[in-house]
């Protein structure tokens, strides 16, 4: 009985750092977005990032699903090879590649983009910084919808 005590308290010890955790790290989010409302473009900036975000998790669904994919064209090829199932292992492969690359670019955005920075720049720089960071995530948005797009558009034709 007092293991099952113990391995409850703990249980709830965790969930509760964890939902600790998700409120810090939801309240920074609405701290750097609530700072942007001075300016409309720093506050586009982050809708764009927003927008954005909804896309990670279903390039990593598209990515396990291109897997399964792969590794039942690797395995009908071994059953009776083809150059047609060969070149679409490899389709799946490269969309896979795709899919990855795009998730990278928006983890890297992410980790590059410096909020706070505003605060210290006059307002030529502040432009010009979210000028430039909105070129950035414009690219990693069409990126990210490219390999999207051309992942489930692979599935659509290929997969019976």
């Amino acid at each position: 009985m007092k293991k099952y005590l113990i391995l409850i308290l703990v249980t709830l010890g965790v969930s509760a750092c964890d939902s600790t955790q998700k409120s810090d790290s939801t309240d920074a989010h609405h701290k750097m977005t609530d700072s942007h409302h001075a300016n409309p473009k720093a506050k586009a900036l982050m809708d764009l990032h927003d927008n954005a975000m909804p896309k990670m998790e279903e390039i990593m669904t598209i990515k396990k699903r291109l897997t399964s994919v792969e590794n039942q064209l690797d395995s009908l090829n071994g059953a009776k090879p083809s150059p047609q199932l060969q070149k679409q292992k490899q389709q799946a492969r490269d969309l896979i590649q795709q899919l990855v690359q795009a998730d990278k670019s928006m983890m890297d955005w992410m980790h590059q983009y410096r909020a706070d920075t505003l605060e210290t720049l006059d307002e030529h720089q502040q432009e010009a910084y979210i000028a430039s960071q909105t070129a950035k995530m414009d690219l990693v948005n069409i990126q990210m919808q490219d390999a999207i797009s051309k992942s489930k558009e692979f599935i659509k034709n290929n997969i019976q």
